[in-house]
C-alpha cells in the first residue's frame, strides 16, 4: 500500500512539472524558465547529514548539487528524500500526502532585478489546465524575495490538491519550490515547507556554502 501512494504521488509530482501548452512570453522577458524544463539538466546529488551536539538542536542537513552550484537546507520534519528523478530535488512526507520539490531554472532574465510575476503566474497555470490560483504573494528565500502562488488543480483521477510554487532569482538561475499537498493535510505541513524556505542556502562566489547553526538557547 505505501508503494502504491508513492507511486500515485510521484505520478501528480510529474504532472507538476510536464508542460501541458506553453505560455506566451512577454516582451523583453526571456523564455528560459519554460525552455528549460525541455533540456537536459544536470543530475541533483543530495546528501543528508545529521547535526547535534551540545548546545545545538539537532537536525538533518540535505546538502545539495547541481553541477557547478551548491545548496544547503534543514529537512523538514517528517520529509525524506526521494532519489527516483534526479532532475530535480524531492522530499516526501512519511504519510505520502505532501511533497516538497527544489530544481533551478534557467538564468534570470538578463538585466532583471526581480522576477515578473505575471509570468511566472502563466508558467504556474500552464501546468494545470483547469487549475486556479486562489491566492498570489511574495516570499523569501536565499536573501532574495519572489512571486509565489497557492493553486488548486486536480490530479489524476480528479484528486484535489493544493500547491504553493516559489520563484526565486539567484545567481544560479530562477530558484523554483514547490509544496503539494491534499487538501487536508496542506495547512498542517506548510510550516515545513516554510521552514525550509527560511534555512535555505546558496554557496557564495568562492563555493563556500554556510549552512545556520541551530543552538538551543535560542
Amino acid at each position: 500500500m505505501r508503494a502504491i501512494k508513492l507511486i500515485l504521488l510521484l505520478a501528480a509530482s510529474r504532472s507538476v512539472f510536464s508542460l501541458l501548452g506553453q505560455p506566451s512570453v512577454p516582451a523583453g522577458q526571456s523564455a528560459g524558465p519554460l525552455a528549460n524544463l525541455a533540456t537536459n539538466q544536470p543530475a541533483y546529488m543530495t546528501q543528508v547529514k545529521h547535526v547535534g551536539g551540545p548546545g545545538l538542536v539537532p537536525a538533518d542537513f540535505a546538502y545539495v548539487t547541481f553541477g557547478a552550484n551548491k545548496f544547503g537546507f534543514v529537512m523538514p520534519p517528517g520529509f525524506r528524500p526521494e532519489t527516483e528523478d534526479a532532475q530535480k530535488v524531492t522530499l516526501v512526507s512519511a504519510d505520502f500526502s505532501c511533497l516538497i520539490t527544489f530544481r533551478v531554472l534557467d538564468a534570470v532574465p538578463r538585466g532583471a532585478s526581480e522576477l515578473d510575476p505575471a509570468f511566472y503566474r502563466e508558467v504556474a497555470l500552464s501546468r494545470h489546465p483547469g487549475g486556479k490560483i486562489i491566492e498570489e504573494f511574495s516570499l523569501a528565500a536565499a536573501s532574495r524575495r519572489g512571486p509565489a502562488f497557492d493553486l488548486r488543480w486536480n490530479a489524476t483521477g480528479g484528486v484535489p490538491r493544493h500547491e504553493r510554487v516559489l520563484f526565486i532569482p539567484s545567481d544560479a538561475g530562477v530558484l523554483e519550490f514547490s509544496f503539494v499537498s491534499s487538501l487536508e493535510k496542506f495547512e498542517a505541513s506548510r510550516p515545513g515547507f516554510g521552514a525550509m524556505l527560511l534555512s535555505f542556502r546558496a554557496a557564495d562566489a568562492d563555493g563556500r556554502l554556510n549552512m545556520p547553526v541551530l543552538s538551543d538557547r535560542l
